[in-house]
């Protein structure tokens, strides 16, 4: 294909992009936690009463609850919004306290036990959604008549509070039967796991400028020298909490978009790499030196949810270094998180969305980001790590809902930033990946404050860089793009990110192709690695971004399951391998995949499920499919480029039609896909990769249409080829075409 048009010429030649294949103190912090008892008054229910002795040992060298009670520990079975779960609690008459999750329920095909999760915080409080809320405070007072009910700040959702954590996990088993299971939970704390893995100290911010391998950083030099710093812009730290007088971050503290509570070695590394302060003559500086900071946390789910959505109207992005403990199994999210998400993204930032970075996660080849719902949610941009040699960091997950990796460690150094009353240059794991990409996308807020949460992901997907080509997991999905399970779409380039960014034209409304639940209702062929196919037409053409398959099976260990999606345009998106995960059942379980993206909707989609694993069966009770777009306008849009004959050892004919009359137009090419590639003489950026001219200038027609003849190669059958026209302020939708 590459003999099919004349050499680059005029305009074109001068302006194509110059893309550069760039081939070339850690520890592990866990947040405070809470627990609780078993309740005397519902003996039907299942418990284990436990020793005294046991209790010691599970929590030797917590500090007591918040108010201490009866110190006698018990067991309790618990709706904790994740699933019921059996807890081993410290001190159940107290408001708060510190328990263990007991995992009876995850025994392996041999009947071994693990060992209890310890780290878990339960609560005085009930989360309940409803839309009756009169309902709720006469039935909470009617079991308790000091209970105290407020509404939260996400719509639909109330806390009921009472005296001790005993006390909430009946007014759960009295709620419960009356608004129903998911809709009523304990508001627990699970443990959480920071992205620190241990890393070797090295005292530059090679991450920013890589001067031993200039191509291996987040080219934010770029970025800086276009006027970027971040100006104008607030990222929230959602954290541990930061330290909100060091020396090098106090400058860009905001207080109004901030939470009160403690700081944390964690938190305050995290805002470095984000907004550390420039020209202060102490310590470095963050991706976005201007921005300006703020202080949330993570904890209860209601906690959390509260401050997904604090100050949205003031904060523009909000950055998570943490999530689900790495050990490759599936994790649930709670429906407060989850709608607390949907409502950032849908109303944040003025109906803008607010922008949810979040760390993919430590755990290398035994976890995948596909596990954590958190990461791996649509309305969040799932962020891995690269390290100072441009290559895979050693504890970097993989996954289909990966979107674009950042510097960090995991080759040879550590990230340096700042720490509590200090410095540290040993920061790492995705928990500093994260941030820099926070801090990326505040510099593309700057240049483009117009971008919506739909189009910051788009311009990420289409100015990320390929890092690692000789890597064996690359591939490119139908329209092109290059993906990669490891990478995702590439590594963040803070300099093409905000050059696309400043001229990106808004993506169209959002567009929706739901199959609905589809019923199976039989058994998974055990031990079968051939498994169960289905086919799903899309009739719908549109340009499609993100994928979510929801499913229901019924199955006693999740782990022996391998299922993936593949679209009509070939591209597989993996969600789950066979593994250790001995947890049971998928409850409308959402995997998500962002690898089909710009792909055409139309066509057969296939679902593929196989349990793998011999001994435990299960059956898929209904699996559903949903492919979410928009019409491709923002790929241009202006006017058409259609093609005739285009076939191997033809001569093709390439029509414009629409453009601007009796002017100027050009048509470029691409056998690499899409991409960005400004053109600033003309006023636009192409939305393809590497363009090459097509034949001369062409002057339009009265009624804005053009022709170009090209002959095409007898060897050319099955190329893909990208082509785009471009007048002076405008430019054409992308046609993306197959040889024939």
């Amino acid at each position: 294909m590459e003999t099919l048009l004349p050499p680059v010429t005029g305009i074109l030649a001068d302006r194509l992009r110059e893309k550069t294949p760039k081939t070339g103190t850690s520890g592990h912090l866990r947040p405070s936690y809470r627990c609780l008892r078993r309740s005397t008054r519902r003996p039907s229910l299942p418990m284990r009463i436990t020793s005294p002795f046991l209790s010691l040992i599970l929590f030797a060298g917590f500090a007591g609850a918040q108010q201490q009670g009866n110190s006698s520990s018990a067991t309790e079975l618990v709706s904790s919004g994740y699933g019921l779960d059996t807890f081993l609690i410290a001190t159940p008459d107290a408001s708060s306290s510190q328990a263990a999750r007991l995992n009876d329920d995850r025994a392996d095909g041999e009947g071994t036990v693990p060992a209890p999760t310890e780290g878990y915080v339960l609560g005085n409080q009930v989360v309940v959604q409803t839309e009756d809320v009169d309902l709720l405070v006469n039935l909470a007072r009617s079991a308790d008549e000091n209970a105290q009910i407020s509404a939260h700040a996400l719509a639909g959702f109330y806390l009921v509070e009472v005296q001790t954590v005993a006390d909430a996990i009946d007014m759960t088993w009295v709620l419960e039967p009356v608004f129903g299971a998911g809709k009523v939970h304990l508001d627990v704390e699970r443990p959480h796991s920071f992205r620190l893995p241990n890393d070797p100290r090295f005292s530059n911010q090679w991450h920013l400028r890589n001067t031993s391998r200039p191509e291996a950083d987040a080219n934010l030099e770029d970025a800086w020298n276009a006027g970027y710093t971040g100006q104008g812009i607030v990222v929230g730290v959602v954290d541990g909490g930061v330290q909100t007088g060091h020396e090098d971050l106090a400058a860009n503290y905001n207080s109004t978009a901030s939470l009160s509570g403690s700081s944390s070695s964690h938190g305050t590394a995290v805002a470095g790499v984000i907004a550390a302060v420039e020209g202060n003559g102490k310590g470095g500086v963050g991706a976005a030196y201007d921005a300006q900071w703020s202080k949330l946390y993570y904890g209860s789910a209601s906690y959390t949810a509260t401050n997904l959505l604090h100050r949205n109207d003031i904060n523009d992005i909000k950055n998570n270094s943490w999530g689900p403990w790495d050990d490759g199994t599936l994790w649930t999210i709670t429906n407060i998180e989850k709608n607390a998400l949907i409502d950032g993204a849908m109303n944040g930032r003025g109906g803008l969305g607010e922008i949810y970075c979040w760390a993919a996660g430590n755990g290398s080849t035994f976890d995948r980001v596909d596990y954590d719902p958190y990461a791996s949610s649509r309305y969040t941009i799932a962020i891995g790590g690269v390290g100072d040699l441009d290559q895979r960091s050693s504890f970097n997950e993989k996954g289909s809902s990966m979107m674009v990796v950042a510097h960090t460690s995991g080759n040879n150094r550590g990230i340096d930033t700042t720490d509590l009353n200090g410095y540290t240059t040993s920061f790492g794991g995705t928990s500093s990946a994260s941030p820099l990409g926070a801090g990326v996308i505040a510099l593309m807020l700057e240049a483009n404050p117009s971008l919506t949460w739909r189009d910051v992901q788009h311009v990420l997907v289409h100015s990320a860089r390929q890092v690692d080509p000789s890597q064996s997991n690359w591939s490119q999905n139908g329209a092109g793009h290059d993906i990669n399970y490891n990478y995702g779409f590439g590594a963040v380039d803070a300099g093409a990110a905000v050059a696309l960014a400043s001229a990106w034209q808004n993506v169209s409304a959002e567009q929706l192709y739901d199959s609905g639940a589809i019923a199976y209702g039989q058994t998974i062929p055990n031990n079968d690695p051939n498994g169960l196919s289905f086919t799903i037409n899309v009739p719908a053409s549109f340009t499609v971004e993100h994928v979510e398959l929801i499913l229901n099976a019924d199955h006693n260990t999740v782990g022996d399951l391998r299922i993936r999606v593949t679209s009509p345009s070939g591209t597989k998106s993996a969600f789950t391998v066979p593994r250790g995960d001995t947890k049971d059942d998928l409850i409308d379980y959402v995997f998500t995949s962002v690898r089909s993206w710009d792909e055409d909707s139309a066509g057969d989609w296939t679902f593929f499920i196989a349990d793998e694993r011999g001994g435990s069966t299960g059956t898929l009770i209904d699996y559903r499919l949903k492919v979410y777009g928009n019409d491709g306008s923002h790929l241009g849009g202006g006017f058409l480029v259609s093609a005739s004959n285009l076939a191997a050892g033809q001569t093709a004919t390439l029509n414009v039609s629409g453009a601007t009359p009796s002017s100027n137009c050009w048509l470029g090419y691409s056998l690499s896909g899409l991409g960005s590639t400004p053109i600033p003489q003309l006023g636009i950026t192409m939305d393809i990769d590497s363009p090459v001219q097509l034949g001369a200038m062409q002057s339009t027609s009265a009624g804005g249409g053009a022709s170009w003849n090209a002959p095409v190669p007898a060897n050319a059958s099955g190329v893909q080829v990208w082509f785009q026209a471009v007048q002076l302020g405008s430019k054409s939708a992308v046609l993306a075409a197959t040889i024939q």
